[in-house]
């Protein structure tokens, strides 16, 4: 009886002290540094991609419930159509965990319907940082062998859909100028799907450019990481 009641007690301190003032304490100031994470697939990606960079995130400090990966209902469609649906999975995620902003990750053409969803929607008041990898910006050659699809149709160099998206501004930073939004794109020299890999170079945002990662290779190589984190700590210098 008495060893059943010291158990009891141990019991009900441990979980007195797994939901104690510290903790929750604790907790909710790990969630107040920090944005949500949004994760944008590319073309015929998945948001499965980005499951080793999340738990990647959750060792540097950031709650599981702040990392989500949107899946795009047409992975090889149209840029604006995909923004939109972006539009509808940051004002779930900003409903859910009740923030302000949200950072994205955008992994190749994905970056294309973040900048378009920050240019055109409401990405503007509700995006505090844009990292893409291996995004091609201002096009890829290696377009021209999907042509069936919209998708790759708008990644075609000179495209009006890149001509208009890259006009007057490729970073807009929205109506906040007391916050603007931080633009990093990350981009390798071995990338051979994004051809030339110079597309991924845009005006006002910190470009970085690594060697020896191949364009699937961005999302989990361990030489990408460092500046995936500083470009999610406001870390660009060469920002807008």
């Amino acid at each position: 009886m008495v060893r059943g009641l010291i158990s009891l007690v141990v019991s009900v301190v441990f979980i007195l002290a797994l939901v104690s003032p510290a903790t929750a304490a604790k907790r909710v100031s790990a969630e107040a540094e920090k944005d949500p994470v949004v994760f944008v697939h590319g073309f015929t990606g998945s948001s499965s991609g980005y499951d080793n960079m999340k738990q990647w995130l959750i060792s540097q400090g950031w709650p599981s419930s702040y990392l989500y990966a949107i899946q795009y209902t047409d992975t090889t469609g149209s840029n604006i159509d995909n923004a939109y649906e972006l539009q509808s999975f940051v004002n779930q995620v900003l409903r859910q965990t009740k923030a302000a902003k949200v950072d994205i990750v955008a992994h190749s053409m994905g970056g294309l319907s973040t900048r378009y969803y920050v240019k055109y929607l409401e990405g503007a008041q509700k995006v505090d940082d844009v990292i893409t990898l291996g995004s091609p910006h201002h096009g890829t050659n290696s377009s021209y062998f999907g042509l069936w699809t919209e998708g790759a149709r708008e990644m075609v160099p000179g495209s009006a859909f890149l001509n208009d998206l890259n006009s007057a501004d490729e970073t807009p930073n929205g109506s906040d100028t007391s916050s603007i939004i931080q633009y990093t794109s990350i981009y390798s020299s071995a990338d051979t799907v994004i051809n030339p890999y110079t597309s991924s170079i845009i005006n006002g945002a910190d470009n970085v450019q690594i060697t020896g990662v191949s364009h699937s290779g961005l999302l989990t190589d361990i030489t990408v990481r460092p500046f995936v984190l500083e470009g999610l700590q406001d870390g660009g210098a060469n920002s807008n």
